[in-house]
């Protein structure tokens, strides 16, 4: 039957339909939204720039990276492209 082949692993997943895993994400991500939302209202709008903050230094990411974006986006399109020199 249907059960039978859905917990004995026919869909590929151990235990449960394929769309068991995608429920569970959504679930965190639908958690860590309503968490980020809370800690705005309760702490203000000045959280949110200490947590960048902190993310960015976990990650390991200069806080100029929007400007050393720009600045590659910028050259990108202004300066010339190599040409390909055909014999």
């Amino acid at each position: 039957s249907f059960l039978e082949n859905s917990t004995s692993g026919a869909f590929g997943l151990s235990g449960g339909l394929p769309g068991d895993r995608l429920h569970a994400v959504l679930c965190a991500a639908g958690y860590n939204i309503r968490w980020l939302l809370r800690m705005i209202a309760k702490k203000g709008v000045a959280f949110l720039w200490r947590l960048y903050l902190r993310l960015c230094a976990a990650a390991a990411v200069p806080l100029s990276w929007p400007r050393l974006l720009r600045k590659l986006v910028v050259n990108a399109f202004t300066l010339s492209a190599p040409r390909l020199v055909v014999d």
